[in-house]
């Protein structure tokens, strides 16, 4: 039975996680631009005002959204190998966030923190201190990983296929740099960068 024939009974047994989900199906398929109220209240079949019996306001839906995305991020255990947890967890970050692009946009736009985006600072905050580090250097480590993070993605889903060089003469250099590029893939350079990011900070790495 398709929505626009299942009617009042499909719009009875509407929930606060069946618009999120609406809206995060939207978001991954259409893009940020689409994601309005009216759109996602025509496509669940009912008046824009029936969801505010769900959703609070544009600002709770987003909080919803980014919520049911890294509400699947691996919490690390705080443990005696704090450089193993922190790569562990924002692999498991970004894995969450390759899954849905559209949301890291939406993250770089708000200026508040969702309820999961604060769980997950608390416990990288909390493997950091637990490494030794002072209140002000775990929160400078961790600002710089996530920027880190969040760069690496936006690189990731947003850079055409192709080569780097693309039709630019010949030049040694850049060959040279091409080809030591290529020895490692992506997930080895996203765990470099993290690396040499706690090796500023001196977190060990206890392998």
């Amino acid at each position: 039975m398709s929505r626009a024939t299942s009617g009042r009974s499909w719009h009875q047994g509407l929930t606060r996680p069946a618009v999120i989900a609406e809206a995060l199906r939207i978001l991954d398929d259409e893009g940020r631009d689409a994601l309005t109220m009216r759109r996602l209240a025509a496509l669940l079949d009912v008046e824009a005002p029936s969801l505010y019996a769900h959703i609070g306001s544009k600002d709770d839906l987003i909080d919803g959204v980014l919520d049911s995305v890294l509400d699947t991020v691996v919490l690390p255990p705080v443990g005696p190998d704090v450089r193993a947890s922190l790569i562990a967890g924002f692999a498991s970050y970004r894995r969450a966030l390759l899954r849905h692009p559209a949301v890291v946009v939406l993250m770089t736009e708000r200026a508040r923190f969702s309820s999961a985006q604060l769980r997950l600072v608390r416990r990288s905050i909390e493997l950091l201190e637990s490494a030794g580090l002072s209140t002000r250097s775990a929160v400078d480590a961790h600002v710089t990983m996530i920027a880190f993070v969040l760069g690496f993605i936006l690189q990731e889903v947003s850079r055409p296929s192709g080569s780097a060089a693309g039709g630019l003469a010949p030049d040694p250099l850049l060959t040279r740099v091409l080809a030591t590029l290529a020895e490692r893939g992506v997930d080895e350079r996203f765990e470099v960068g993290l690396g040499l990011i706690l090796d500023g900070v001196g977190v060990p790495d206890q392998r």
